[in-house]
C-alpha cells in the first residue's frame, strides 16, 4: 500500500461515492479546527490519520484521485486552503470495487449509519460481487456465495436475518440459490418493506444535487472576485433553466 502526500486540488469530491446521504457541518467544523490548531499557518495538514483514495487519470497526464476513506477530513482541508494532505494509495479494479470499500470503510469505523445508508452498503457490496468467494481462478464471479453470517461479518456486524432479508428483495435469484446450497435450516426471511414511490426523476436530481454540492465546496477555496462572479453567473444561467423547465401546477393559477 502506497502512502504519499497528494494535491488537495487534485482530490475529486464525487459524492457519488459517498454512502452518507450529506456531509457532515459539524465534522468538518471539528476537523478544521483540528487543523488549524495542529499547524495554523502550514500548507500541509498535519496530525491525522492518512485518508484513503483510488487514483485515475484525468485528461492529459494529470493524476487525480476519488474519495475511499476521508470524506470530511479532505473537506477540511480544502476549507482551510491546506495544499497537501497524506493519503493512502489503494489499487481497484474498477468503481465498484471503490463504492464497495468506501461502504466499508464507513460501516466499520466513523459515525454511524442510517438505515437507509446501511442498505445503499449491502447494495454495493452486492455490486462488488463481495457475496461471493474467490473462484478458482481468482474472480468472484463465479465463486462459492458466502453464508448470511459470513455476509454480516463482512458488513461490519449487520444481523444474518437483516441480509437474508435484503438479500431476497435485492437479489432473489441469489437467494434462492443460496437456499439450495445450504442443508442446514434456512429460516424464511419477511419481505423487505419497500423504500418509497418510484421516481423517474430521481436519478438526475440526485446526481445533480451531488453536484451542486461540489459546487459549493469547491467555492470555499476560491479567493477571488473573478472566479467567483464566473461561477455565480453559471448558477444564474442554471436557475433560468430550472425555472424555465417547471411544470405548471394548480396554485399558479
Amino acid at each position: 500500500m502506497n502512502t504519499k502526500h497528494i494535491r488537495v486540488a487534485d482530490i475529486m469530491f464525487d459524492v457519488d461515492t459517498q454512502i452518507r446521504e450529506k456531509t457532515k457541518p459539524d465534522l468538518v467544523r471539528r476537523y478544521r479546527q483540528a487543523m488549524a490548531e495542529y499547524d495554523p499557518n502550514g500548507t500541509t495538514v498535519v496530525g491525522f490519520e492518512a485518508i484513503q483514495v483510488a487514483e485515475a487519470q484525468a485528461k492529459g497526464a494529470k493524476k487525480v484521485y476519488t474519495i475511499i476513506d476521508g470524506w470530511h477530513r479532505a473537506t477540511a482541508a480544502l476549507e482551510l486552503g491546506k495544499e497537501l494532505i497524506e493519503a493512502q494509495i489503494i489499487s481497484v479494479t474498477g468503481r465498484e470495487e471503490i463504492l464497495w470499500l468506501a461502504s466499508r470503510a464507513n460501516l466499520l469505523h466513523g459515525e454511524k449509519l442510517s438505515p437507509k445508508e446501511k442498505r445503499t452498503a449491502f447494495r454495493n457490496y452486492l455490486k462488488a460481487k463481495q457475496h461471493r468467494h474467490p473462484g478458482p481462478r481468482g474472480g468472484r464471479a463465479n465463486g462459492k456465495i458466502k453464508s448470511a453470517r459470513e455476509m454480516a461479518i463482512d458488513l461490519g456486524g449487520i444481523a444474518h436475518k437483516t441480509v437474508l432479508k435484503w438479500l431476497k428483495a435485492d437479489a432473489p435469484m441469489t437467494y434462492h440459490q443460496l437456499q439450495r446450497e445450504r442443508t442446514e435450516d434456512f429460516p424464511e426471511a419477511p419481505d423487505d418493506t419497500y423504500d418509497g414511490t418510484y421516481n423517474p426523476d430521481a436519478r438526475h436530481r440526485d446526481a445533480a444535487i451531488g453536484y451542486l454540492q461540489e459546487v459549493a465546496l469547491r467555492v470555499r477555496a476560491i479567493k477571488g472576485r473573478d472566479g467567483l462572479e464566473a461561477i455565480l453567473a453559471e448558477l444564474s444561467a442554471v436557475e433560468k433553466e430550472i425555472v424555465k423547465r417547471l411544470p405548471v401546477s394548480a396554485d399558479d393559477y
